[in-house]
C-alpha cells in the first residue's frame, strides 16, 4: 500500500498541474492568441484592446477607439508595443495559408481555411471546457436535489424518482443528448450544456439516494430527529459535508465524461456555433483533408487525451485519498 501511495501522488500532482495550465490557458486565450495587441499606442493614447476580450473582465478595458482601429495590419497612428505570443485571430481566414504545415511561423500549422491551428486550440479550450464544467456542475446540482428528494420525501415520490432515473440511465448518454439537442432545434453553449447534464444526472442521484437512506436509518438521525431538528436542516448541515468528497470524485470523472460528449456532438455538427472553436469542432473540420494533413487531426486529439487522462487520475488520486480517510475512521 505505501508504494502504491507513492506511486499516485506524483501521478495526481502531474494531472492536477496540467488541468491547471488548461483552465489559465482557457481563461488567458484572448492573451495567448489574438491578432489584437496587449498594448498599442493609438495616436499618443494607450490602449489595450486584447484584455478586452478577457472573459468577466474584458468590459473594464473595453474602448470604443480601439474597436475603430485595424489592427492587422496595423490602420494608421498605431504602434504595437506588445502582442500576444500567438498573434493570429482563431477566426481569420486566409486562403492563401490553407493546411500550411507546423512551421516557426505556425507551430501546429493551419487549417483548410489557413487559420492559425494554435490560436483555435487556445481557443476552443474554452468552450470544450466551460462545457464540462458548467454541464457536469448542473448534472450533480439536479442529481443530489433528486437524490435527496426521493430519499426524505420516499413513497410515490421515490418510486417515480427511481423509475425516471433508471429510464435515463438506460439509454447512452450520447444518444441522449443528440436528442435534447436536436429537439432544441438550435445550437449553443446553453443546449449542450442543459444536454450533457439532463444525461448525466443519475450516478449523483443514485448516490445521493443511497448515502441519505442509510443515514436516515441510523442511531445518530433518529436521535436527532427526536430533539425536534428538522429534516433539511440535517441535509444541509450534516448529510451533504459528508456526501462532498464522494461527489468530488463523480465531478471529476463527469467532467471528462461531459467534455468528450461536447466533442462528440461538434464531431457530428450539433455543437457549438461557429466562428467559436472546440476541439470536437476543430477535429470535424479536419475530417475532409485526412489524407492530405495529418496536423489538424493530430493536436486537437492530443489536447483532448491530456485533459481526459488529467481528469480521470485526478479522479482517481480523490477516490483513493476517501478510501483511505474512510479506513482511518474504521
Amino acid at each position: 500500500m505505501p508504494e502504491r501511495r507513492r506511486r499516485s501522488i506524483p501521478g495526481a500532482a502531474v494531472a492536477l498541474g496540467l488541468l491547471g495550465l488548461f483552465v489559465l490557458m482557457a481563461l488567458l486565450a484572448p492573451l495567448l492568441a489574438n491578432d489584437k495587441p496587449i498594448l498599442a499606442r493609438v495616436d499618443g493614447r494607450m490602449l489595450t484592446p486584447a484584455l478586452a476580450d478577457l472573459p468577466l473582465v474584458g468590459a473594464l478595458f473595453e474602448s470604443r477607439a480601439g474597436r475603430l482601429v485595424s489592427w492587422d495590419p496595423p490602420g494608421p497612428g498605431v504602434v504595437t508595443l506588445l502582442r500576444p505570443p500567438v498573434p493570429y485571430s482563431y477566426r481569420g481566414i486566409r486562403l492563401e495559408m490553407a493546411l500550411v504545415p507546423p512551421s516557426s511561423t505556425h507551430l501546429m500549422g493551419t487549417d483548410a481555411l489557413g487559420r492559425d491551428l494554435l490560436a483555435r486550440l487556445i481557443h476552443g479550450s474554452r468552450a470544450s471546457l466551460a462545457v464540462g464544467l458548467m454541464a457536469t456542475t448542473l448534472a450533480l446540482m439536479l442529481g443530489t436535489l433528486l437524490g435527496l428528494t426521493a430519499a426524505l420525501r420516499g413513497g410515490l415520490v421515490d418510486l417515480v424518482l427511481v423509475r425516471v432515473a433508471d429510464a435515463v440511465a438506460s439509454f447512452p448518454p450520447i444518444v441522449l443528448a443528440l436528442a435534447f439537442v436536436a429537439a432544441s432545434g438550435r445550437n449553443g453553449l446553453g443546449p449542450i450544456v442543459a444536454s450533457i447534464a439532463l444525461s448525466r444526472w443519475t450516478a449523483a442521484a443514485r448516490f445521493v439516494r443511497g448515502e441519505t437512506l442509510r443515514h436516515a436509518s441510523s442511531e445518530l438521525w433518529v436521535a436527532a430527529r427526536s430533539t425536534g431538528a428538522s429534516v433539511a436542516r440535517l441535509a444541509l448541515r450534516h448529510l451533504l459535508p459528508l456526501l462532498a468528497p464522494p461527489l468530488a470524485v463523480l465531478a471529476a470523472f463527469g467532467v471528462a465524461h461531459a467534455i468528450l460528449l461536447e466533442s462528440s456532438l461538434s464531431f457530428l455538427g450539433l455543437g457549438v456555433a461557429p466562428p467559436i472553436p472546440s476541439w470536437g469542432g476543430i477535429l470535424a473540420e479536419a475530417r475532409a483533408n485526412l489524407g492530405t494533413a495529418w496536423w489538424p487531426v493530430l493536436f486537437p486529439s492530443a489536447a483532448l487525451l491530456l485533459v481526459l487522462g488529467s481528469l480521470c487520475l485526478a479522479g482517481e488520486a480523490a477516490a483513493e485519498g476517501g478510501a483511505r480517510r474512510g479506513g482511518s475512521r474504521r
